[in-house]
């Protein structure tokens, strides 16, 4: 446990979330997730 270097996992979680949202910009708009309130839910088609 004393190995463990918090500093990096703070970071490379911040690199995640930055990459994250980095990617949702970039993708197309039907594809892009609405990160506040979430998606829609669709009814089910039988």
């Amino acid at each position: 446990m004393k190995n463990l270097n918090f500093k990096f996992l703070i970071g490379l979680g911040l690199f995640c979330i930055l990459a994250a949202i980095a990617n949702n910009l970039r993708a197309p708009e039907g594809k892009s997730v609405e990160w506040i309130g979430g998606q829609e839910i669709r009814e089910k088609t039988q």
